[in-house]
């Protein structure tokens, strides 16, 4: 279990951080101080946790709007333009997104369409020794694969342009320290670094 806290530093000033736990994308812009790690193009806003190592499970809920939850190497530079800061849309960050309609992962600007229900409580699960990412829906304690981001090159079926994506470069993220990330895509995007439900945390032990 990973506990998250928000990094006001990192925050775009389209974002309004309540605590270190929830953030909701705002029309007017918040006056934060001058900050290096500052997205400026992007509303996102990351984790102050690192991750280099082992493995680690996190929460969140989605309270409204779009959202795209994930994780991005450290040394990405906030700066980046919108079209390729935004998370997922380059090689050093992917993310799950809920579009309104449908779950997307999202990984080197290759998306894969999820055909799954809405789940209000994401779970995210990042595995060092395995190189993988996955990401569940939780509801009443029980957890829906939504997508798993692993290396997989004998994968049989059709060719398959974000497996192929992910196959050829998503190995090279475990090379860097990690933050957890979210995009607040939407005006009215909220969401809350959830409590973890224990018995979720108890089934991945035993996975």
């Amino acid at each position: 279990a990973f506990i998250i806290d928000l990094d006001s530093d990192t925050a775009d000033k389209f974002i309004q951080l309540f605590g270190t736990k929830g953030a909701k994308r705002v029309l007017c812009p918040i006056p934060y101080p001058e900050s290096p790690t500052r997205f400026i193009n992007c509303e996102q806003v990351l984790g102050l946790n690192l991750m280099n190592r082992g493995n680690y499970y996190w929460e969140v809920e989605l309270i409204d709007g779009w959202v795209s939850i994930g994780v991005i190497a450290e040394d990405f530079d906030p700066r980046e333009a919108y079209n390729r800061g935004r998370l997922g849309r380059n090689d050093r960050s992917c993310c799950l997104q809920w579009n309104g309609q449908n779950y997307v992962a999202w990984f080197g600007g290759f998306e894969s369409v999820i055909q799954q229900p809405f789940f209000h409580t994401i779970g995210v699960f990042l595995e060092y020794s395995e190189k993988a990412l996955t990401f569940y829906g939780v509801k009443d304690s029980k957890m829906t694969c939504l997508q798993q981001l692993k290396v997989s090159p004998f994968a049989k079926g059709q060719f398959d342009p974000f497996q192929n994506k992910v196959n050829h470069q998503f190995a090279s993220l475990f090379s860097c320290k990690l933050k957890p990330a979210f995009f607040l895509e939407s005006v009215d995007a909220h969401l809350q670094i959830g409590p973890l439900k224990k018995d979720c945390v108890s089934v991945l032990k035993r996975r």
